[in-house]
């Protein structure tokens, strides 16, 4: 933890990498020049390739020019980047409660026989269209 007046790591953690890559992704598939990327961006040359070979992380107003520059938000990149391993954690937990369910509720085949009866009756679908009165 930093302490009052400490200067932050320049460390490039995972999540950085994913949200260069994600920049990355983006500028390559726009299909714009590099120079155009710079200008739009606000970025130098220099600047934007360290942060490519992960030799520095994007700081939080890099990610907003670049988001800009696309057309996006700050917050289309970090969910873009960080978002799939919520939406597989929320996935699994979905599933989890799926299979918590199947067990608590009672399934088809293991109805007794009586419940099963209506299920069998061929006037079933005409009583279930006709009107009550």
């Amino acid at each position: 933890m930093l302490g009052m007046g400490s200067i932050a790591k320049n460390e490039v953690t995972e999540d950085s990498k994913r949200i260069i890559d994600i920049c990355r992704d983006l500028v390559k598939r726009s299909g714009i020049t590099n120079a155009e990327f710079y200008k739009k961006s606000g970025m130098r040359n220099n600047y934007w390739h360290v942060r490519l070979r992960y030799e520095a992380p994007l700081t939080t107003s890099d990610v907003e020019h670049i988001a800009s520059t696309f057309g996006l938000t700050s917050l289309d990149i970090y969910t873009r980047a960080l978002g799939s391993d919520a939406a597989r954690a929320y996935e699994a937990r979905e599933r989890q409660n799926q299979i918590t369910d199947d067990l608590v509720e009672p399934r088809f085949e293991d109805l007794p026989p009586q419940e099963l009866a209506a299920s069998r009756d061929r006037n079933r679908d005409m009583e279930s269209e006709t009107p009550d009165e």
